[in-house]
């Protein structure tokens, strides 16, 4: 049953909604719950009661989260505990209790915005544990932070749809709730992306704070168009060919390498479209050179085609 307009409350431009139910609510110090609407945005949890909110708190100031059984509504259930401070300056701390038919759910997706810090050692940690579909997949949105379900099949080449779901479900999140104790990657309908103001629809996102993807450091890169071939000369120190990876998206290559102490990401603006097949790559004196095919298209001879 869709929620009444007038049962929301405003949300500025760029705050998000990620989760909204109907729920009870409880401060530590008072007796009694309260039924009301609940809003996890990217920025606050929010408890309102129609015409106003009850009691929000910034998701910087959410400390501890945690579960406790109460009785509510007939019965015992699980509610969650969130140990908050009251002010952006003050280390007084207030405690709130909320239960919903999906308390476990607002206990995941808060954890994961407010506790997961997803840094380049801790994908390296669960990298090093998938197979080369799910690195692929991992490692690209580590450093690209959402896609959509084609672009991650025709990353690795899938068969289908299916087969990146797969990946995903059973071993990339499996795998990070046992190292992180949440999945690492989610599957939003919509969500704003906070660096570009976009808006992002239907996609996966790795999530949690993710630290900053830095910048390559400045390296030598020459490209040589040499007749059905162009060759890329480029500088790179610490790795090896087995380290790389190339992405390629008709007339552009990326070069990128995931190795602790030696990570790289070069795009590459080339003069021809190449084929992602059958290039040469070698690492000498701290050089790289790779060879790439360029694809031919073939030319349609007016001269050939008759008209009946």
């Amino acid at each position: 049953m869709p929620i009444p307009k007038n049962a929301r409350p405003e949300f500025p431009p760029g705050e998000e909604v990620i989760l909204e139910e109907q729920g009870g609510y409880r401060e530590a110090h008072r007796t009694g719950w309260r039924p009301l609407m609940c809003f996890l945005t990217n920025k606050r949890l929010i408890f309102y009661l129609r015409p106003s909110i009850r009691l929000e708190i910034p998701l910087e100031n959410i400390k501890e989260l945690g579960l406790e059984r109460h009785y509510y509504a007939m019965k015992m259930r699980d509610a969650l505990r969130i140990i908050y401070h009251r002010t952006n300056t003050s280390k007084d701390r207030g405690k709130a209790l909320l239960i919903t038919n999906q308390t476990h759910v607002w206990k995941k997706k808060i954890q994961q915005i407010c506790f997961l810090k997803v840094d380049q050692a801790t994908v390296q940690r669960i990298a090093t544990q998938l197979d080369d579909d799910g690195r692929d997949i991992l490692w690209y949105l580590w450093e690209n932070g959402h896609a959509r379900i084609n672009r991650l099949a025709e990353l690795i080449q899938a068969p289908s749809h299916m087969h990146i779901l797969l990946v995903i479900r059973e071993t990339i999140n499996p795998i990070s709730e046992k190292e992180l104790g949440c999945a690492i990657l989610s599957f939003e309908r919509k969500r704003i992306d906070s660096e570009t103001g976009e808006i992002i629809t239907f996609s996966w996102w790795l999530i949690g704070k993710k630290e900053k993807f830095l910048p390559n450091e400045e390296r030598l890169v020459d490209i040589f168009d040499e007749g059905e071939q162009i060759r890329v000369i480029m500088e790179v120190r610490g790795v090896e060919t087995g380290d790389l990876k190339l992405d390629f998206h008709k007339d552009r290559v990326t070069i990128r390498c995931h190795k602790i102490g030696a990570s790289l990401r070069e795009n590459l603006d080339l003069p021809h479209e190449v084929s992602p097949e059958g290039y040469d790559m070698r690492i000498r004196n701290n050089f790289l050179e790779i060879r790439l095919s360029k694809v031919q298209h073939r030319r349609i001879n007016d001269h050939q085609m008759t008209i009946e």
